[in-house]
């Protein structure tokens, strides 16, 4: 056989004419062996008439993969046909695997070539050479936009294209962050997209992913490191620190909290002190402060300043931190409280201490002379310690001491109350000490009251003028002793008391001006004995104020709707302390927070409804308090109305601030609701904030500049209630007259209208005289009435009147009456009509200020009005009856 094969060969060489090309055929890689590739009989003509063929042995062993099975005239698979390993060698693609097949027939030698092509079936996975690769990435890389790295390829036995794709550790997209080159020479890069702060974020996950045609994929993690560099200064946790030292018996040790977010030796640190204190020194590795008390010299400085450094390179970065200190063991604080017993302590008297503090200096040795000293207490101002004494006090103008001290209702009081004292040094506030004490106060106010020889008085400030308030204090003798006729002296002239001992108002209130008064009353006796004196302390009190409702409550009223009152709640109160209502049949109140609940279902076919929530404290009866709350339930339809049609008013004002008082009222509220004060109905405003301020719930107007004439503002009102809340919008001028521009005109006019009342006097006396003198000789019933008539008469001072047989002295001006009824005319007689002296002016009076106006005394000139009264009253009953008889015209009236 191998004799006829290399027979064959050597004929073919010699025989190349009998050579043939036969049609190209294509096999899959990985056919099974002994597979039959094609048949022979379909290719080669008169393979049948052959005696003998067989397959030309291959230049290479690489490609002896078939052979020929010559019962089925078939090429079949020798071998194993691996695309990557047999084709890989060819440099010419596609990848053919020619044979040549020796056919003897009739002693001829045919050669067939067979190219058989071999197709890759993608039996091969796509990977990469590595699982993970890291990448290291400077932070605040200055050149990162030149900057790439290079990451591994994938392969492909099979060789097919490969894509890649980036994705962050959770296959997100790295928008912004990273993205791929892949286009640089066949190079695969990773190339960011800014600069990265390692203190932000130090390490980022990436997932690398190769995809060939078939979608068959792969993917490895890349890891990007951000490394650091020295760039972050060690940071303070504060920009100050306390450094709170209370022990002087043994070393105080404070340890800095300072952090370096930069890693290893940048992250390093060193501490030293930049100004060196006695008694202070510093770890210079762990940052420790060590304080010595036996060391310690007391100065002013009251921080220490401290530089960090780190040991970063190139560079060192260092800070600055600040550590304040604060000494708490320097004083020791001692309240002595008179007659205690187990802190229980017995006011009886206001005027007298309840006890003294004293400081003493433990580094002196001594009482402090130069500390500043802070008290508290848990009721508010309710004390005060003397400046100089350190004697602790009542504060007589705390407005909870004159609520619990004008409560005549409740004679014995405990108090219990916590104080807190601070004491601190005069050069060096942060060299201070704190001290707590709790007492429980007796206040026996009937004792209290009569031994400090004193009474407490509450007045709103909206009061009327004029308007009475009554003295009623059982505990003081000369209130209860009607038989004394008291005296009050106010230097303010702002109140003034009557027989009855009722206080009266004679001046508007306002706190902004003044809010405690300290009146003495006293009676009028010179003797020791029956001589009665005390001091009245009125304090005046905004009802609107939150001081009223101190100090359980927040506001001093609230107005709801029934949309939010099921929101209502209030703070909660100590276990002492609980809420009420004032009208639990109709609303009940929760006693812990105060939410609202009706009861009564007829109050929503109301327009609204009032009660108060108590607040009732059963240690301290006279803190209880109470305010009250209005509930809307109708709809709010009709907009707020001024009660008088004010556009444009002249007014007098006084020298005080006070210049009007604008009322309104809420046309949906009912006519004897409308002027309740308690919650207020509307809300005042004005646009106008330069020269005036309006009190926003009373309407008072008070002035800010008095030197001026005249005010234009638009006043604002506002009501309350549901869906919204209605708005008016007035414009108001006022023409504004002071009292001492009155004056000025008043004093001309009074002089005036005395002479001319005097004039007409004169007149009417000479009249009356020749009327009488007609009359006697008429008749003996004229001349007696005459006689009667000049029986009157006697010599008179210039200054002076006879009337009805008195001598009448005028020696004060005429007043001004408030009422213009009540005012008298003189008049003269002009053609048998009466004329009004055009000489007289009377201004118009004060609508709006029932103070007063003075007037100049003219003791020449002036009559007074009961004198004028009478004479006329006198003269006209004479002339009646004169005219009787003689039927003459008269010649004066009284009008």
């Amino acid at each position: 056989m191998n004799l006829l094969l290399l027979f064959i060969i050597f004929i073919s060489s010699i025989h190349c004419q009998t050579m043939k090309q036969l049609n190209e055929i294509s096999v899959n890689e990985e056919l099974s062996i002994g597979a039959i590739v094609t048949f022979l009989n379909d290719k080669i003509p008169n393979l049948d008439q052959s005696s003998e063929y067989d397959l030309v042995r291959p230049p290479s062993s690489d490609l002896d993969v078939f052979s020929i099975d010559n019962r089925r005239h078939t090429v079949n698979v020798k071998r194993r046909i691996d695309y990557e390993q047999i084709c890989f060698n060819i440099s010419s693609l596609p990848c053919r695997i020619p044979i040549s097949v020796a056919v003897s027939i009739h002693d001829t030698i045919y050669v067939y070539i067979l190219p058989i092509r071999i197709l890759n079936i993608n039996d091969n996975p796509i990977k990469f050479s590595v699982n993970q690769t890291v990448i290291e990435i400077v932070e605040n890389d200055e050149y990162w936009l030149s900057k790439t790295y290079s990451l591994p390829h994938a392969t492909d036995a099979d060789g097919d294209l490969i894509t890649y794709s980036l994705y962050l550790h959770n296959w997100n997209e790295p928008t912004g962050l990273f993205e791929l080159d892949a286009n640089n020479n066949n190079n695969l890069l990773l190339k960011p997209l800014k600069k990265f702060d390692r203190e932000q974020q130090h390490l980022y996950l990436l997932r690398l992913r190769a995809e060939n045609k078939d979608q068959r994929d792969v993917s490895i993690d890349i890891i990007v490191i951000i490394t650091d560099i020295n760039d972050n200064p060690p940071r303070c946790e504060h920009n100050e620190m306390l450094f709170s030292i209370n022990n002087f018996h043994s070393l105080s040790i404070f340890k800095l909290n300072v952090t370096d977010i930069d890693e290893n030796d940048n992250g390093k640190l060193e501490y030293s002190l930049i100004n060196p204190l006695p008694g202070f020194v510093i770890d210079h590795f762990n940052g420790q402060i060590i304080f010595n008390y036996t060391q310690w010299i007391r100065t002013k400085q009251t921080k220490l300043f401290i530089n960090i450094t780190d040991f970063g390179k190139p560079y060192r970065l260092s800070t600055q931190c600040i550590v304040e200190l604060k000494f708490t063991f320097l004083f020791d604080i001692n309240l002595k409280v008179n007659d205690e017993k187990n802190n229980f302590i017995s006011i009886e008297s206001l005027d007298l201490p309840i006890g003294q503090l004293a400081i003493f200096d433990r580094q002196e040795r001594r009482t402090c002379v130069n500390c500043s000293i802070q008290l508290q207490t848990s009721l508010n101002d309710l004390f005060y310690l003397h400046e100089t004494t350190k004697d602790l006090y009542l504060n007589l103008n705390s407005a909870l001491l004159i609520r619990i001290l004008s409560n005549d209702l409740i004679r014995n009081e405990n108090l219990p109350i916590h104080i807190t004292i601070h004491v601190s040094d005069g050069s060096n506030p942060l060299i201070v000490s704190t001290k707590n004490y709790s007492f429980v106060f007796n206040l026996n106010k009937e004792k209290l009251l009569k031994n400090s020889n004193s009474i407490f008085i509450k007045i709103q400030e909206n009061i009327f003028l004029n308007e009475k308030v009554p003295l009623q204090n059982y505990f003081h003798s000369c209130l209860n002793n009607q038989t004394k006729e008291l005296i009050l002296i106010d230097s303010t002239n702002t109140f003034a008391i009557d027989k009855n001992n009722n206080l009266i108002v004679r001046k508007y209130l306002n706190i902004k001006q003044q809010q405690n008064y300290e009146l003495t009353l006293e009676n009028n006796q010179t003797d020791e004995i029956n001589q009665c004196s005390m001091k009245l302390r009125i304090h005046i009190y905004d009802p609107y104020s939150l001081l009223n409702a101190y100090p359980y409550f927040s506001q001093s009223f609230y107005t709801l709707t029934s949309n939010n009152i099921s929101q209502f709640v209030l703070p909660l109160l100590p276990s002492n302390v609980k809420y009420k209502s004032s009208k639990p049949d109709d609303i009940t109140i929760d006693e812990k927070n105060a939410s609202i609940t009706v009861r009564s279902s007829l109050l929503f076919l109301s327009y609204f409804y009032d009660f108060y929530i108590e607040a009732i404290d059963s240690q301290i009866s006279s803190l209880s308090c109470s305010i009250p709350i209005r509930i809307y339930f109708g709809i709010n339809r009709q907009s707020p109305r001024l009660s008088n049609n004010l556009t444009r008013q002249s007014i007098e004002i006084s020298s005080s601030e006070f210049m009007y008082q604008i009322e309104a009222y809420d046309p949906d509220l009912p006519f004897n609701q409308r002027s309740n004060p308690l919650p207020p109905p509307i809300e005042y405003q004005i646009d106008s904030l330069a020269n005036l301020e309006i009190e926003r719930y009373t309407g008072r107007i008070f002035l800010k500049n008095i030197n001026q004439s005249n005010y234009n503002f638009t006043v604002i009102l506002t009501d309350f209630g549901q869906p919204t809340r209605l708005i008016t919008r007035q414009r108001i001028v006022f023409d504004v007259i002071s009292n001492e521009e009155i004056n000025r005109q008043e004093i001309p006019m009074n002089i005036s209208t005395t002479f001319i009342l005097i004039s007409a006097c004169i007149i009417s006396i000479v009249i009356l005289i020749i009327i009488i003198i007609i009359i006697s000789l008429t008749c003996v019933r004229c001349q007696l009435s005459t006689q009667k008539s000049m029986s009157n008469l006697s010599p008179t001072t210039p200054d002076s009147c006879l009337i009805d047989n008195e001598y009448i002295t005028t020696t004060m001006s005429l007043p001004r009456v408030v009422n213009r009824e009540q005012r008298i005319y003189p008049t003269i007689s002009n053609d048998n009509r009466r004329t009004l002296l055009e000489q007289i002016h009377i201004p118009p009076p004060s609508l709006y200020s029932n103070e007063k106006v003075p007037t100049k005394q003219d003791y020449h000139h002036n009559l007074s009005m009961n004198d004028i009264n009478k004479y006329l009253e006198r003269f006209e009953k004479i002339y009646n009856n004169s005219s009787e008889h003689h039927l003459g015209e008269p010649v004066g009236s009284v009008v």
